[in-house]
């Protein structure tokens, strides 16, 4: 190669990699939390199915909770109090009567609903709601039997130890791990530096038996200093979290302030931080904290900036969508759309965000046999998301 040619050959260079550089930026691409792509223009990808949404529910004011007790039959809860039941074969609701004992206060009222894993014989179903305790409010988990479309024997089996005058931040989700304990979110109620106080159930994730009572080895059983119920502390107001389908593993997702929502992995005894870090900013402006990690601290798997409002998580699972098993699915409630992501050994590889601005998305589960239901609030409505084939 003659010496001359060599500048001729660096600038052809040059001239690819700028090309490379700003076609990617034209494709929509875009960097946000921790330097996942966000794939905003879905219709440039092959895909082997569409998305598409039929409604199977009308009518319901703010659905909050949904739990299956079998491939027809979806319990939904409102927020107001009132539960339901809807087919979603047939397209039918029957309104099942108010819970006893909710109060709708604020961000409260009847909120997570959870089939016991061993449904089918103890027909037993919790859900979580706003309880007065004298001129205050809490988060409690209670449970009945749901027999023949008719709520029998309802009983508290938790009360939180979340007292305060506030009307924000519950929660709160539940979830049963694969060993039968019932974990349940509660949020830190508005009184942030709280969720490091141990003493207290504000801004944790608690673990619990089935009928209420502490497992022998949750972290803090025997000190004097924490709650023996407590799991993981220092979260902000947790709305969505389901259990890994190949890990067995917790994974939850948390409102920041303003920007900073976070996906975690619920693992014994981890402080989550909040608010000695955090990603977001005061609402209006103000710094909560400077750090974003700290010694002690888990840090998230993935934070939002900014804010999606995450409400509800899911799984992917039953082979209804190919090539999106275990994807994690989340509700958004700012951006309204429903949320996919992709993680590999625990880092984010993609997310991509479906029926963008048309409602909030309050919650997400998958059905028995597969398939992708959620609930917009805007709309009163429950929307089965089915997959298209080309």
């Amino acid at each position: 190669m003659r010496l001359h040619d060599q500048p001729k050959r660096w600038l052809a260079a040059l001239v690819v990699l700028l090309i490379s550089f700003f076609s990617l930026l034209h494709t929509g691409c875009r960097k946000t939390g921790k330097e996942v792509v966000v794939d905003d223009h879905l219709d440039n990808i092959p895909r082997e199915f569409t998305l598409e949404q039929e409604e199977v529910a009308a009518g319901i004011p703010i659905p909050w909770g949904m739990t299956f007790v079998n491939d027809s039959i979806l319990l939904v809860s409102e927020r107001g109090g009132m539960l339901y039941e809807v087919n979603v074969k047939a397209k039918t609701t029957i309104e099942l009567g108010r819970i006893a004992g909710v109060t709708s206060f604020g961000q409260g009222g009847l909120m997570d609903l959870k089939t016991h894993p061993a449904f089918a014989s103890n027909a037993w179903v919790y859900y979580t709601y706003t309880k007065r305790a004298g001129v205050n409010y809490t988060t409690a988990v209670g449970r009945f039997k749901y027999i023949n479309r008719r709520v029998e024997s309802p009983e508290d089996v938790f009360v939180t130890q979340a007292v305060t005058s506030s009307g924000v931040h519950f929660g709160s989700r539940l979830v049963f791990d694969r060993q039968g304990y019932l974990y349940v979110s509660i949020g830190d109620r508005g009184q942030m530096q709280q969720a490091q106080n141990t003493t207290n159930h504000i801004g944790c994730v608690l673990r619990l038996k089935d009928d209420g009572s502490v497992p022998p080895d949750n972290p803090f059983v025997g000190r004097t200093d924490t709650l023996p119920e407590i799991w993981t502390y220092g979260n902000r107001n947790i709305q969505g979290m389901d259990v890994h389908p190949v890990t067995g593993e917790i994974w939850s997702h948390e409102h920041g302030p303003q920007g900073g929502d976070e996906i975690n992995l619920m693992q014994k005894g981890a402080n989550h931080g909040w608010p000695l870090v955090t990603f977001g900013l005061q609402y209006g402006g103000g710094v909560i904290s400077t750090d974003t990690a700290m010694e002690g601290v888990m840090p998230p798997l993935f934070y939002w900036k900014p804010s999606i409002a995450p409400c509800g998580m899911a799984f992917i699972k039953g082979g209804q969508y190919p090539g999106w098993e275990g994807s994690l699915l989340s509700g958004s409630l700012v951006l309204q759309h429903l949320n996919r992501m992709e993680f590999s050994h625990h880092k984010p590889v993609l997310e991509e965000r479906y029926f963008r601005e048309e409602g909030r998305i309050r919650n997400v589960v998958m059905s028995p046999d597969g398939f992708i239901y959620m609930a917009n609030e805007t709309r009163g409505s429950i929307i089965k998301v089915k997959p298209v084939f080309k």
